[in-house]
């Protein structure tokens, strides 16, 4: 009797907590979707150079690279790096000349790089109001993530 008792007490403690939880919109609390209604992202969020780094494995062994990316504010961007694929320069920031990009941003920040086919070859978040990108690569059998920073936060 003395745990029937207890059991329903602590049943009723419980469903108590649960009823006066707030009930999340859309998968998402109310906290999340304020912070995102005043400050949210856009294309325009990435606009000028930022210095990256990316490292990771690949296929054909561990990769690492640094370079430069700019971004128009506007959808397009640009990049040009030195790659080092399994200890081999692949690539040189100094001679490899700069490859076009395209990318997207959503409100909430997440951002996408796309192939020219429209295919995504890339997740991002955009951090910092746009001073800063955490990235990863999301081409098969790949592992591959980076951070790219703003190089010059007055722009």
């Amino acid at each position: 009797m003395k745990r029937m008792i207890i059991s329903t007490v602590l049943g009723g403690i419980v469903a108590g907590l649960l009823i006066g939880l707030p009930v999340p919109r859309g998968g998402r609390s109310g906290i999340v979707a304020k912070v995102h209604a005043q400050r949210g992202c856009s294309v325009a969020t990435l606009h000028g150079a930022y210095g990256f780094y990316r490292t990771g494995t690949t296929p054909f062994g561990p990769l690492v690279g640094v370079g430069i990316s700019t971004f128009d504010g506007y959808g397009l961007s640009t990049g040009r790096q030195t790659i080092r694929r399994n200890g081999v320069t692949t690539a040189d920031l100094f001679t490899t000349p700069a490859g076009p990009g395209v990318y997207e941003v959503d409100p909430d920040c997440a951002a996408r790089f796309l192939n020219p086919d429209g295919s995504v070859f890339g997740h991002a978040v955009v951090v910092d109001g746009g001073k800063e990108i955490f990235f990863m690569s999301l081409a098969d059998a790949n592992t591959i993530y980076g951070v790219m920073k703003k190089i010059n936060t007055e722009d």
